[in-house]
């Protein structure tokens, strides 16, 4: 079982496309409490703050201050 919870706001090390580095980004826990049960793995979504490129199945947090993030 994990610590998480479905909604928490984690940072993950994400790999650079040419493998050269890791970069911290912030991604937010979408699976469930009963996902978690027996496991030690989370199922995990990333976040951007680049809003002026968002592609099919993005979805805009309008209320991003109330979710405890830094930019929209």
């Amino acid at each position: 079982m994990t610590d998480y919870s479905r909604g928490d706001v984690v940072l993950v090390g994400f790999i650079f496309s040419d493998e050269t580095g890791v970069k911290r980004r912030p991604a937010v826990i979408v699976s469930s409490d009963a996902y978690h049960q027996g496991r030690q793995e989370v199922i995990i979504a990333a976040i951007t703050s680049r809003t002026d490129r968002v592609m099919v199945g993005d979805h805009l947090i309008g209320e991003w201050r109330a979710a405890g993030l830094l930019f929209p």
